[in-house]
């Protein structure tokens, strides 16, 4: 079965084919199918996603586990894994395993109806009214789209931007003016940099929903993205003055400050982040590059440091780190930061960043072989980098997945 995928459209074709067959409850020959094809194609992240759900169903809840756990070192932001991993310990009745997982993928990915239907029922179960409640809510709120608009919600988040725009624009052209699919497609031409095209769509849904806060915040980041900070800068006032404290407009709001040259602004803008997500990593390594950008460079290492003891793979705050040119790494940092590249879970952007400071440490200490033997894999690796997944084009500013309140579009 193998040598039928020859391309893409043949293992596209032979993945719809395997689906069909679990549509139809024939997990046995579903999962035989997706481990012939592995062989050949061992990183495919569908046939991984196949073979773990037939599993599952064949009740091998252990191996479906550990593909997925090889799922996830290739492709750890794909949000279904996380959902077939919380459905894995819903049916090995681990409440919360089941509850980390499914939120996990509900934060990357808000359209997943089956992970809040699943934690509406696990919240239930362990006595969490409100949390059942929310996720009910989120629910309920999938519901009252129309289903193509969610699907192709579902597909952009996870990075398929192609498949969604093949969904939502025959959706719009079918029913005209409706502002979720028209924003998606806005967010689509975002993820594309076909700015101007988003922002017409974006002021469109505006002016017919005025109030719609997630549209104007998809304007702010458009209008942001494409240098028009001033304009942008207004948005986020009008956002901030219905929710002074929501993290998202914070980070746009830095975000146009240091696009305007208010360093100073973005700076206690962030540090009132830090103080009220102490643990996200991003907000440090942000801080950092303001401090930097005036001179306060002592401030900035220790924000630059904190986000590396934060998130231990960060290979961004190391390479921040790196590119002060005057920094010099300890022993310490160093073994860290080779233990990390070499971890086979590490993402492709975090062992980029990681080869080029290790290659700068290393350098600065004469070792000039192993230096250079970085500098090179950093560089082979590079070209391969993957785009950025529709959910993080164009916003450097992602919060912090912050527990059950992901915002659905």
């Amino acid at each position: 079965m193998a040598a039928i995928a020859s391309s893409s459209s043949d293992i596209e074709a032979e993945a719809s084919r395997l689906r069909e067959l679990q549509q139809a409850g024939r997990h046995k020959e579903a999962a035989a199918g997706a481990d012939a094809l592995l062989a050949g194609l061992p990183e495919n992240r569908d046939l991984l996603l196949i073979a773990a759900i037939s599993r599952r169903h064949l009740g091998h809840i252990p191996e479906a586990l550990a593909t997925l756990d090889r799922l996830q070192a290739l492709k750890p932001r794909f949000s279904r894994l996380h959902e077939e991993r919380g459905l894995c310990f819903v049916a090995l009745k681990d409440a919360p395993m089941a509850i980390e997982s499914l939120l996990r993928a509900v934060n990357i990915n808000p359209a997943l109806p089956m992970s809040w239907r699943m934690l509406e029922g696990v919240y239930r179960i362990v006595g969490d009214v409100q949390n059942a409640e929310t996720a009910a809510a989120h629910v309920a709120t999938l519901k009252a789209l129309p289903p193509p608009v969610v699907t192709a919600t579902a597909l952009f988040a996870d990075g398929d931007i192609a498949a969604a725009e093949q969904v939502v624009r025959p959706f719009l052209l079918r029913h005209g003016d409706h502002s979720e699919a028209m924003r998606l497609l806005a967010k689509i031409a975002m993820a594309r940099d076909v700015l101007d095209d988003a922002e017409i769509l974006l002021e469109a849904v505006l002016t017919a929903e005025p109030d719609h806060r997630a549209a104007r915040l998809d304007y702010a980041q458009c209008l942001v993205n494409r240098h028009k900070y001033v304009q942008a800068r207004d948005e986020i006032d009008t956002l901030l003055a219905l929710d002074a404290s929501n993290p998202d407009y914070l980070t746009l709001a830095a975000t146009a400050a240091v696009g305007l040259g208010e360093n100073e602004r973005a700076i206690g803008i962030y540090e009132r982040l830090r103080a009220d997500m102490p643990g996200a990593a991003d907000v440090n390594l942000w801080l950092g590059h303001a401090l930097k950008t005036v001179g306060r460079v002592p401030e900035a290492i220790e924000a630059y440091r904190t986000a590396a003891a934060l998130r231990p793979d960060f290979g961004d705050a190391y390479w921040s780190l790196a590119n002060l040119k005057t920094y010099r790494f300890e022993d310490a940092d160093i073994d860290h930061m080779r233990i990390a590249e070499a971890a086979a879970a590490t993402v492709l952007e975090d062992r980029v960043h990681l080869c080029f400071a290790l290659g700068k440490a290393l350098e600065d200490r004469g070792e000039t072989a192993e230096s250079w033997r970085y500098y090179e894999r950093g560089q082979r690796a590079a070209p391969r980098r993957e785009p950025l997944s529709a959910g993080d084009s164009g916003n450097q500013h992602r919060r912090a997945e912050a527990g059950l309140h992901a915002r659905l579009l």
